[in-house]
């Protein structure tokens, strides 16, 4: 991008002076408000909107420099009167002592200045989401002087040619019709203009002042003198503030004219903060200077650096909608103007003006359109109204494509020509970065294309076509401005697609877009030029556009040359007339293409695979590029690090061309090795040389191993595979798999393609590399005719063969290979060896998979399918496992689990037992066990030995499983079998060389269901006594039957109370059971046994003719002694009897009824008598514990007892109680006090719900 003005490409920022931090200065404010508004110029450097010295000094105010600098900014006062006054101040503060406080105040002007320099940087030409509100920020001095808004056309003309009708109103320095205007009398728009907004107008002025704080003084014992130095202090603080005042509101007014927002930073200690007078004082400054309320005033305290950002941010914040004010106003003042432009071009016409002879021809309504829509779309794309800034843009690249489309209006080749081009290129670039921030990407394609086609079609009327390197240099440079574009948004958050293009990008499409309403027609497929590509796309088309600069530049220069050599041009001096042409000859065209490519490549890098292959060929074009530049050592690198990438994505084309311009490059630099390499592979197949070329290729090589030396003394290696090698190799073995110690016989097979013309190379060895570390060497031997040659090879043994090919010869190789130990073994590779002189050079061939196989009468396919390796394994292990089992098992019982082996192979084995337990369902142990001979483990056991087994031998081991809870168990049961295998030959056997042995496993899988013993059934019934504390009775009956499918042998069953020390003061007893006179025990039973038994248990009374009681507690135990039939001890199991305990009912029996005086009318101050009935209405039980509690209310008085505990009520028992109590105060219905009816105690307490009438009617 830097092929423009940065102006016309940055995005806008609203521009903020600071001023006031000078490092130079300290305390106060040191400048005193001017009564007077004259100025004077300044001696200071005149800027760049300044004419010159031979122009008026009057067109343009001098200011001081805005960039900020790390030194104090140098003063530039406005008036005679300003300096005088800043002259005074700085006097006395010199003459002031500094104290701590002047100390914290500089290090805090320090510390502001540190944190607002880097925001006054050169604009961004992208500027991220978060980023667009921020202003730029520049530091200038208090003294800043601001261009003159606008001045007199006839003041400016003194020296100017004039033109026709120049207006009397006052306009900008920069306006085309001021004659000292750089662009007068027809100029568009400058980037001068665009740095005067961006730079040296502000939208917001913040004026640092340091607030005035009279310093302490001692205290004296006269009341009369610290009186006097008080009010000496305050008139001082009202003397300063005053000047003060003046200072601001002189600033403002001269603001205020131009609509620049004033605002002012007070710095303040901070016990000035916390003062209560401080508030009412800025209160003062700010009515009395005019500022406005609104974020006009802060107050800044000393603080840590590290604070200072956000101050700038929150004060950024608060002065942001401002400055969007400002630049509104700018743009409604250019729409007015805008509005009044002449809708028709003949309102004022340029050639009419011209033929008049009245000067030079004056800007034309299209020219005046195209500078308002700019100004427009500037200040809304400043204010962040992207849509609004993107529509103005448009209008001014439509009337800058009118105005070219005349050659009256806009001449080609000419200076105003030439600016406007420029600014129509980056109005669409501006346009397309618009939409990208709407991440709106393949929207943005539509103006750049339109863009391409317009001002292609407008250069090929100017002769600027595509036979010009012009056409090329702007077409590549749109192209790499769009990409860097895509680049900067890819970098801020877009995404984009990476798709890989389906063809790559050329020059002649990119200079031939579709045209603009293409994109309105409906089409059935995606075009690609619709869908946005990945930055290294256009990258690419860039260089490929530049490339066809580098041509037409070429032609340019040879016809030049031509010229020049003939005699009328040497004579003359020929001149090339192309425009640019000696500016054209100054560029470096490789160093520019190789760097777009670059770009390209870098990008390419770091995307996906399919992005990579893209990578790799344009990495091609650079090493392409280098080679045609006379760059070869650089090509060389390149052809030797991509070369490889080619084979392998076997890009055949692509691979041809490399090896052709490697070899041109090898020759240039005299690089024999890579020479002698590329002679090789072009001698292959498929190389893309044919005829006597291909057939000299093997003198060629010959002749360069006879004349040169190789620099390396090692082997030169070429390596060649696949289908289009030297020579076509393949390597199989008879069968794919073989025990070890048993031979394999194996073939290689290698043969000259048709149009391989090697005949006259005589190889010197041929070596064929196994993945075993193995080698076989073949020595050359006379040359045989045959055109099958089957050579013998053994290993051990030197082996002889021709070692020469003619086309279609072939040499094979058989031999046997075998192993000692298991692995797979096959033919890696083949190594033929070319030795002369100094040159060793390798051809290193890798075989494909063998076909067919060779025999002296010819080729055979056998019925197996031959491999291209051989996997040798050991002979299988014969070893019958067998386990036999219980098909269940009984919870606590010990199951035995037999495991039988027996070797059925030929050779004496050592076998080992395995037992693993998996984990039940429930995390936690559940205490199984399995248990091997004297080994007990709650999950494995490992390695227990059953000897070394003789062949047709058995052993056995036992495994005993217990599980306590039931469940299935699983058990993994693995033998491992081992035979010591032949010891391998070393040359050198030592005591410490280990025995080589092979183990293989045999697993079996057992699942054992454990039941429990016995399935057991209860229930309870309840018989309620209707004696006063007899309680209740249950009797509990218990059914039993065998749970599994074995019997097993019960000795005894008997029921276990509660063993506890208080078991006497218990709630549940025992009193009898059916145990206790049955005597029939051992019994034996089946699945079709059934036994029941019953207990009688007495439980105490509770509530309700309820029963007492715990829920969670056992009343009795059942135990089981029994024994299975494998069983050599006896098991006890265990089940518990349900807890005993009789539920009073939900409702309570009772009836409590209050009965009210009748009719219910009481008088205030007289007792009253309320009467309340219990009845219990249980059938049976007595109704005890119930007591009767009234509460106290307000207005209501007891007489006698209110809370009463009754005596037990027999079934159908009814109690009376009899209640006075005196209403004080009220009158109407009211609630008499509340009467409680409470059953039960502690925990057992509850409240039983009164009936009847609760209110009477109190009588005034």
């Amino acid at each position: 991008m830097n092929s423009y003005p940065h102006e016309f490409l940055a995005h806008p920022q609203p521009l903020m002076f600071v001023a006031g931090l000078n490092s130079g200065s300290r305390g106060r404010s040191n400048s005193s408000a001017s009564t007077s508004g004259a100025r004077r110029p300044s001696g200071g450097t005149l800027t760049v909107l300044e004419p010159g010295s031979s122009g008026n000094s009057a067109l343009t105010t001098p200011i001081t420099s805005p960039i900020p600098r790390n030194d104090a900014l140098p003063d530039d006062p406005s008036s005679d009167d300003t300096v005088s006054a800043e002259k005074k101040a700085d006097e006395i503060s010199k003459s002031e002592e500094i104290d701590g406080n002047d100390k914290e105040f500089e290090k805090l002007v320090y510390d502001l200045r540190g944190a607002l320099t880097p925001m006054a940087g050169k604009g961004k030409i992208w500027l991220g989401q978060e980023d667009r509100r921020d202003f730029r920020i520049v530091l200038v001095d208090k003294g800043v002087r601001l261009p003159m808004r606008k001045i007199s056309p006839a003041a400016s003309s003194l020296s100017q040619p004039s033109i026709a009708d120049i207006p009397t109103t006052p306009r900008s320095p920069l306006s085309p019709l001021i004659p000292s205007s750089p662009l007068f009398p027809d100029g568009l728009i400058a980037p001068v203009w665009v740095r005067k907004h961006a730079e040296l107008v502000p939208s917001v002025f913040v004026l640092f002042l340091r607030l005035y704080e009279a310093k302490p003084f001692a205290p004296s014992e006269d009341p009369d003198v610290n009186q006097a130095k008080e009010a000496a202090n305050k008139a001082m603080e009202k003397d300063q503030d005053d000047q003060l005042i003046r200072e601001i509101g002189d600033r403002r007014r001269r603001l205020g004219e131009r609509g620049i927002k004033l605002t002012v930073v007070l710095m303040a200690s901070a016990a000035t903060l916390d003062s209560p007078s401080l508030d009412p004082r800025l209160s003062h400054l700010r009515r009395a200077s005019a500022l406005s309320s609104k974020a006009s005033l802060f107050v800044l305290t000393p603080v840590p650096a590290d604070q200072l950002p956000d101050f700038v941010q929150s004060l950024q914040d608060a002065l942001y909608d401002s400055a969007v004010e400002y630049y509104a106003n700018h743009a409604k003042r250019v729409r007015r103007k805008r509005s009044r432009v002449p809708v028709s071009q003949a309102a004022v016409n340029p050639a009419a003006t011209a033929a008049t002879g009245q000067g030079p021809r004056a800007l034309g309504p299209q020219g005046w359109a195209v500078r308002y829509d700019w100004k427009a779309g500037w200040f809304a794309e400043v204010r962040g109204d992207f849509d609004v800034a993107r529509r103005h843009y448009e209008d001014c690249w439509n009337e800058l494509a009118r105005m070219f489309s005349s050659t009256t209006t806009l001449p080609p080749r000419t200076k105003r020509w030439a600016e406007a081009k420029v600014l129509a290129d980056c109005v669409a670039v501006r346009i397309c970065k618009l939409l990208l921030y709407d991440d709106q990407g393949p929207r943005a394609l539509n103006p750049f294309f339109v863009h391409l086609k317009r001002f292609g079609d407008l250069s090929r009327g100017w002769g600027i076509g595509e036979e010009t390197f012009e056409f090329w240099s702007w077409i590549a440079r749109q192209y790499r401005i769009f990409a860097e574009l895509l680049e900067m948004a890819q970098q801020s958050g877009l995404r984009i697609a990476s798709l890989a293009p389906p063809v790559f990008p050329t020059a002649a499409s990119a200079a031939a877009p579709v045209p603009p309403d293409y994109y309105a027609t409906p089409i059935s497929s995606g075009n690609p030029l619709q869908v946005l590509q990945q930055p290294a796309f256009y990258y690419y088309t860039a260089a490929s556009c530049s490339i066809q600069r580098q041509l037409r530049y070429q032609e340019a220069l040879e016809a030049e040359n031509d010229a020049l050599s003939s005699e009328a041009g040497s004579t003359s001096g020929y001149v090339s007339t192309a425009p640019g042409f000696a500016n054209e000859k100054k560029v470096d065209h490789p160093a520019l293409v190789i760097e777009l490519f670059t770009k390209a490549y870098s990008l390419l890098k770091e995307q996906d695979h399919a992005q990579n292959r893209m990578a790799l060929f344009v990495a091609f074009r650079i090493a392409e590029v280098y080679c045609q530049s006379g760059q070869h050592e650089m090509a060389l690198r390149f052809f030797d690090r991509i070369s490889l990438g080619f084979k392998r994505e076997r890009w055949s084309p692509i691979v041809r061309q490399i090896r052709k311009l490697w070899y041109e490059c090898a020759q240039q630099t005299g690089n024999v090795e890579s020479a002698a390499r590329l002679l090789v592979e072009m001698m292959c197949p498929d190389s893309g040389i044919e005829g006597e070329d291909r057939v000299a290729l093997q003198e060629d090589l010959l002749s360069l191993m006879k004349t040169t030396t190789p620099a390396s003394t090692g082997p030169i290696a070429v390596e060649l595979d696949g289908q289009s090698s030297l020579l076509q190799a393949q390597a199989g073995f008879w069968k794919a798999e073989s025990t070890v110690s048993k031979s394999v016989p194996y073939q290689l097979a290698l043969q000259c393609p048709e149009n391989v013309h090697i005949s006259d190379i005589q190889f010197s060895s041929l070596r064929v590399i196994w993945s075993n570390e193995r080698e076989d060497t073949i020595t050359p031997s006379e040359g045989s005719e045959a055109k099958v040659e089957i050579i013998k090879v053994d290993l051990g043994k030197d082996s002889k063969a021709s070692l020469k090919w003619t086309e279609g010869k072939m040499i094979v190789l058989n031999g046997e290979v075998f192993a000692h130990a298991e692995e797979e073994i096959r033919i890696t590779g083949i190594v033929l060896s070319l030795k002369q002189g100094a040159w060793d050079l390798e051809v290193r061939l890798t075989p494909s998979d063998l076909s067919e196989w060779m025999i002296p009468r010819g080729a055979i396919t056998p019925v197996q399918e031959l491999s291209p390796y051989v996997n040798f394994i050991h002979q299988a292990h014969e070893v019958d496992v067998d386990v036999t089992h219980h098909p269940s098992a009984f919870v606590g019982e010990d199951v035995e689990i037999m495991v039988k082996a027996t070797n059925t192979d030929e050779r004496e084995m050592d076998l080992a037992l395995s037992v693993f337990l998996q984990p039940g369902d429930e995390e936690d142990d559940d205490g199984s066990t399995v248990a091997v001979e004297d080994q007990v483990s709650p999950t494995l056991i490992k390695d227990i030995s059953f000897g070394v087994l003789a062949p047709s031998s058995t052993a056995n081991r036992t495994i005993v499983l217990r599980s306590p809870i039931e469940g299935t168990k699983i058990l993994d049961i693995s033998v491992q079998s081992t035979i010591k295998l032949p010891s391998a030959r070393t040359l050198s056997p030592t005591l410490y060389d280990q025995v080589p042995s092979h183990t293989e496993e045999v697993n079996r899988t057992v699942v054992l269901p454990v039941l429990k013993p016995f399935d057991v059934k209860m229930g309870v019934r309840y018989s309620q006594r209707l004696a006063d504390n007899d309680g209740a009775q249950a009797v509990v009956g218990v059914l039993v039957n065998l749970a599994g499918p074995r019997g097993v042998k019960v000795e005894k069953i008997e029921l276990e109370e509660d063993s506890a020390e208080d078991s006497e003061k218990s709630d549940v007893k025992l009193i009898s059971s059916s145990l206790d006179e049955d005597d029939t025990f051992p019994q034996y039973w089946d699945q079709s046994t059934s036994y029941a038994l019953s207990a009688k248990f007495s439980l105490s009374p509770g509530l309700r003719g309820g029963t007492v009681g715990d829920p969670t507690k056992v009343p009795a135990k059942l135990v089981f002694t029994w024994r299975s039939d494998t069983s050599s001890t006896s098991i006890q199991t265990i089940h518990n009897l349900p807890p005993l305990l009789l539920p009073p009912p939900t409702e309570s029996f009772i009836i409590p009824t209050i009965h009210l005086p009748s009719p219910p009318s009481v008088l205030p101050h007289t007792p009253f008598r309320v009467i309340l009935s219990i009845l219990n209405t249980h059938p049976t039980a007595n109704a005890t514990s119930i007591s009767v509690i009234g509460e106290t209310q307000d207005g209501f008085v007891w007489l006698g007892s209110r809370n009463i505990i009754l005596p037990p009520l027999k079934p159908g028992q009814e109690s009376t109680l009899h209640f006075e109590m005196i209403a004080l105060s009220g009158a109407g219905w009211v609630n008499i006090p509340k009467i409680g009816v409470y059953e039960g105690e502690g925990e057992d307490r509850e409240q039983v719900d009164v009936k009847g009438s609760k209110m009477v009617l109190v009588r005034p």
